[in-house]
């Protein structure tokens, strides 16, 4: 069978953290994991990020693991509520009483930030206040769309920054915990400019993490505004549709998801779409018609990695929903070739980048073969999404787990040498080995000189034994 390009991101959760069915998920199609902080305990991450590597290691393949940090998230208090349209409930900082039509929320200064007419959406959307007023601490809002309000849910002020830290001190705990588990990638939530990448990176710095690769959420409209230098700073982005949907007029998500895409691709960044792909199949067997074309133009659209979240984190058929993605995605791929968009060729790196890939199609090279002393050059030839099988020799452990997130990547361990003829060597059998190549088929090689150095600068055409 052809190798599938375009990765799968699932979520791991009760519905599919057994070795049994990590094994299914894997041999199914899942390339790597994600595990949001957002719920469970450190425990609870730690004996899936256990099991997951155990899994991973038995079957001789690089599954990265990405943790999605919860983000400056505001949340209602531990009471419930019942919102009738017209009715004027107050936000406060503290614990909440129904009687006295007081909410409690999880922001302390809330008050100072939000004018009166600002939206405040409730529950991912379900409800929506607006505000009317201000009276010291307190939001005065009326009920706009009501409904029942069941406890620790989101608070959501459209257009309006809330003014909290990127990092909240949960996250900060989070990652020290992540550190310490040597995870792949970090996805950070609710960026709203460039300079909160930069933050979170030099809070990695400080506690000793420099090079985690980061992911940049795109869910509220500030993040929009500055796309272009979210991109730019962040190693790769993911639309995030859920709260991108409740922030944004839900007309404009399709437009803002093609956008996002694009530019990632220009940037060469890897690119996440994800939130609700078949969220049907977390409740039924099969997906809609719209959910399957929904995954299908993401990849028309050049996404790199399509998401699961609820489908196999706590829905009812987790290895179904795997199953029909991986299908549909075999489908897309089989009538696409290039992104709309191609990467920018802006230094000399990107100028060998494209070169290989032109002397691949040139050549009907099979595949073309790199050296990754680093993720950097993986990243780069993603974004061509070439024809090609992309041969990804990694000499670090980790390298070779993150690498296997991009587009067409196909990682493996190669142990580290000074020698390129022998590198090459090995990479020739790997692909013997793995049926990507025959006898006489020509293999495209874009390797650094002097060898392991990090700079790409040199490509070179091998006839297979």
């Amino acid at each position: 069978m052809e190798l599938r390009r375009t990765k799968i991101l699932a979520t791991i959760g009760p519905a599919s953290d057994s070795p049994e069915m990590l094994r299914q998920l894997f041999q199914t199609g899942v390339t790597a994991c994600r595990l949001n902080f957002s719920h469970g305990t450190h425990g609870d991450h730690a004996a899936r990020i256990a099991k997951i590597r155990q899994v991973a290691d038995e079957m001789g393949i690089a599954v990265p693991i990405v943790m999605d940090l919860c983000g400056p998230k505001v949340r209602t208090d531990t009471k419930t509520y019942d919102l009738v349209v017209g009715d004027t409930w107050r936000l406060v900082p503290i614990e909440g009483d129904p009687s006295q039509g007081k909410i409690g929320i999880s922001h302390p200064t809330l008050a100072k930030l939000v004018p009166p007419g600002q939206p405040i959406v409730l529950d991912d959307g379900h409800l929506e206040l607006v505000v009317t007023a201000i009276e010291g601490d307190d939001i005065v809002c009326k009920v706009v769309t009501g409904g029942h309000l069941k406890s620790r849910k989101s608070v959501n002020t459209p257009d309006c920054d809330n003014g909290l830290d990127v990092l909240s001190e949960k996250d900060k705990k989070d990652l020290i915990f992540g550190r310490d588990q040597g995870l792949d990638w970090v996805a950070v939530s609710f960026v709203r400019h460039g300079a909160d990448i930069q933050s979170v990176r030099e809070h990695l710095a400080s506690i000793g993490w420099p090079d985690p690769p980061i992911i940049a959420k795109i869910e509220t409209p500030l993040a929009v505004q500055a796309l272009d230098d979210i991109v730019r700073l962040s190693d790769g982005i993911m639309v995030a549709r859920g709260d991108l949907g409740i922030e944004c007029p839900i007309e404009s998500v399709p437009i803002l998801q093609k956008r996002a895409v694009r530019l990632a691709h220009r940037a060469a960044k890897l690119c996440v779409v994800a939130t609700q792909m078949l969220d049907s199949m977390e409740r039924n067997p099969r997906p809609t018609r719209a959910e399957a074309s929904d995954v299908a133009n993401a990849v028309f659209e050049g996404a790199q990695v399509v998401m699961l979240s609820g489908e196999t984190a706590g829905g009812q058929h987790p290895l179904a929903a795997v199953q029909t993605m991986d299908r549909i995605l075999r489908g897309a791929e089989a009538v696409t070739d290039t992104p709309p968009t191609l990467p920018e060729i802006s230094n000399q790196t990107m100028e060998i980048v494209a070169g290989s890939v032109r002397l691949s199609e040139h050549t009907k090279a099979p595949c073309i073969a790199i050296f990754c002393h680093t993720m950097e050059i993986a990243r780069q030839i993603a974004g061509f999404h070439c024809g090609a099988h992309v041969i990804a020799a990694c000499f670090d452990e980790q390298i070779y787990r993150q690498v296997s997130l991009f587009y067409g990547i196909i990682p493996f361990r190669l142990p580290r040498t000074n020698s390129i003829d022998e590198a090459i060597t090995r990479v020739l059998d790997e692909i013997q080995e793995r049926n990507l190549g025959a006898a006489g088929d020509r293999i495209v090689f874009m390797y650094s000189q002097p060898f392991g150095t990090r700079l790409h600068n040199t490509i070179r055409l091998v006839q297979m034994p």
